[in-house]
């Protein structure tokens, strides 16, 4: 069995804050989720392009 879990996030809004919300989201849950995932693939690949560039300056230090 796995490690794999679903989360879930729990926001407290107002009605008014819900109700702007979906005016400017019609589907709000929906939009959350892809703005999280954006935000995670965003984060992953600036991680990886961070990692290869620290690791070429590690080698082309041991070079010198």
């Amino acid at each position: 069995m796995g490690t794999e879990r679903d989360r879930v996030i729990s926001i407290s809004l107002s009605e008014a804050e819900w109700q702007a919300l979906v005016a400017r989201h019609p589907q709000p849950v929906n939009w959350l989720r892809d703005r999280i995932r954006e935000d995670v693939r965003t984060s992953i690949s600036t991680s990886d392009v961070t990692s290869a560039v620290r690791r070429d300056a590690s080698l082309s230090a041991r070079a010198s």
